[in-house]
């Protein structure tokens, strides 16, 4: 599903391994100073570039957010953040709402 929405947009988030050539990843001003949805801002700037190509290997990236959260409960807040990061909402406050949601695995099981 997410493989499929970033081949639609052409955007792709972090946790699909994104590789940029040295030049390429300059020329667009590296990675915004964002909070949060920095993966995007920068799939974005380089979509500009040109269009990415998506291989079909896969890359092991972590799940345990999806695993600990849910796979519905991620997906609509993902969707949630960035929607309000394409209407321009405030960085900090969409990084606080996304650490308040879903804490990582690790802070949640935390003691007291």
């Amino acid at each position: 599903m997410i493989n499929w929405r970033s081949r639609l947009t052409g955007i792709a988030s972090g946790d699909q391994a994104i590789f940029v050539t040295r030049k390429a990843f300059w020329s667009v001003g590296g990675f915004p100073d964002l909070p949060l949805m920095e993966d995007i801002a920068l799939s974005r700037k380089l979509k500009r570039l040109c269009r990415p190509l998506c291989i079909a290997a896969p890359a092991v990236t972590s799940g345990r957010r999806w695993d600990h959260h849910g796979l519905w409960r991620t997906i609509v807040l993902m969707w949630r953040l960035r929607l309000a990061y394409y209407l321009g909402a405030e960085p900090a406050r969409r990084a606080l709402a996304y650490a308040r949601i879903m804490p990582s695995p690790a802070q949640s099981s935390a003691g007291p």
